[in-house]
């Protein structure tokens, strides 16, 4: 059993060595009738026309298809890239698995041939063509590489170690001699130690599984995704809506300023990680309902930065942070159809925490003229909010009151140029320090906080408030 497989041009067109091979061949087989050359030479063939016609899904063809290609000195005949046909590269894994062997006929990427007769590597999930010079490091581990034109060993170490990165050093390869269509599998350690280099010596990178890749790309998080949410992906991660993920969103973002607050590189890499996880699911979630996909997602916002960035993508001018801010305010009115400042104050979300909302809704209403005239008379504002709610005899009245009272303070503290969620989030840390060393400073002195008097918790509170 042997398989020869070449291939001809979109328009029939075929090259002499295919030409030659389907004169010595006892079954001739193109891929689709376009066979003009072949009528012309006077070669009768066959094609996979009718199994194309009969086929219930292209699992069914690609049975149908190697069947019929594993005989005694057949030639397949591809249209297009022959290394890149999943048909051919089916076909030649099925006669190989028989016992049989291929011969792949010179084609245009002539090292990728070579890695396709011997096993080694095909295309059918996409190539990558590169330059051993030009080299830097692959895009898409998740394709077949081809690095052409290593022409020294000092090239191929070089090489050797930017493939180790992605790759690992024991990971597979093909190193191809593409005068000869010949060549070997090595480890990628290996790379470097051949006899001889030059413009024809080249290596081929099968497709790294995922499950073996160092390093992995944003596609790689939407594979991952979309692994989870298939049929025979994993029972929680099916179970998820939009609903249900909430709470996660808003859990991943807290932790991401965590690490920010912390100063923590490595912990703000990984919790970046995390939210990015989150827009993946929801898009993967709106993809299964047909509503958009993730490149729908990355579609909007790069739109969105283009279209308010008029002064870096067109022609606005805007030299200082204040002047980018208005101009993209005003983008963002016109895309939203926003008329009035009321329609820009109701536009802040509802879901947002209370004091980001407040100070949000407050400086937008300030962009429109109504705001104080500074910090001093917003503060007497404030007093006169304490005073109200001092004189309440209600709960309800309370309740209004209260909130009053915080939705002035908020003013207060924007007024003076400080973010009150942050604000308010340090005043928080900062008294669980104290309140920590408020307990430990009463065991060590024996006193139950629970029947401590005002004036004992009072000393406790400085004494604490001297060590942190």
């Amino acid at each position: 059993m042997h398989l020869t497989i070449g291939a001809m041009s979109a328009n029939g067109g075929i090259c002499g060595d295919v030409a030659q091979a389907a004169k010595h061949s006892k079954t001739v087989v193109l891929q689709t009738s376009a066979g003009t050359a072949f009528d012309a030479l006077g070669i009768k063939y066959q094609t996979l026309d009718d199994i194309y016609n009969t086929a219930l899904d292209f699992d069914n063809l690609l049975s149908a298809a190697r069947e019929r290609l594993a005989g005694d000195c057949v030639l397949f005949v591809t249209l297009g890239d022959m290394c890149s046909n999943r048909i051919a590269c089916a076909a030649a894994e099925y006669v190989r698995a028989k016992g049989g062997s291929v011969t792949v006929l010179p084609h245009a990427n002539a090292a990728l041939c070579a890695a396709f007769a011997a096993g080694a590597a095909d295309g059918t999930k996409g190539v990558s063509v590169f330059c051993a010079s030009a080299f830097e490091r692959a895009a898409d581990t998740g394709v077949t590489v081809v690095i052409n034109e290593i022409n020294s060993r000092l090239a191929a170490g070089g090489l050797k170690l930017k493939l180790a990165r992605q790759y690992g050093d024991e990971y597979s390869v093909f190193i191809a001699d593409t005068r000869t269509m010949s060549g070997k599998n090595i480890p990628l350690f290996r790379l470097d130690a051949e006899p001889s280099y030059g413009y024809y010596t080249s290596v081929v990178l099968p497709p790294l599984p995922l499950e073996q890749k160092k390093r992995f790309t944003f596609s790689d998080l939407v594979d991952v995704m979309a692994r989870l949410r298939s049929q025979n992906g994993c029972p929680w991660d099916k179970e998820q809506t939009h609903l249900s993920l909430k709470r996660y969103l808003i859990e991943e973002s807290y932790e991401v300023l965590e690490a920010i607050d912390e100063g923590d590189p490595d912990a703000l890499c990984d919790e970046l990680g995390d939210v990015l996880l989150q827009v993946v699911f929801h898009s993967r979630i709106a993809q299964q309902q047909g509503c958009f996909d993730v490149s729908d997602v990355t579609t909007a916002i790069c739109g969105k930065m283009i279209s308010r960035h008029t002064h870096i993508f067109g022609g606005a001018m805007a030299d200082t942070s204040a002047a980018v801010l208005k101009n993209w305010e005003h983008i963002k009115k016109i895309e939203k159809g926003q008329r009035t400042a009321s329609d820009v104050i109701k536009d802040v979300p509802k879901s947002m925490p209370a004091l980001m909302r407040g100070g949000k809704v407050q400086q937008k209403a300030a962009n429109a003229g109504f705001d104080f005239e500074n910090a001093s008379k917003a503060v007497d504002k404030l007093k006169e909010e304490i005073d109200e709610l001092l004189r309440c005899t209600d709960t309800q009245s309370l309740f209004d009151e209260a909130g009053d009272l915080l939705f002035s303070a908020v003013n207060v503290v924007r007024l003076y140029g400080i973010d009150p969620e942050t604000a308010l989030q340090k005043a928080t840390d900062k008294f669980v320090e104290r309140f920590c060393a408020v307990e430990t400073i009463a065991e060590q002195k024996g006193i139950d906080l629970k029947s401590g008097d005002l004036k004992t918790l009072d000393e406790l509170w400085e004494s604490a408030k001297k060590r942190v």
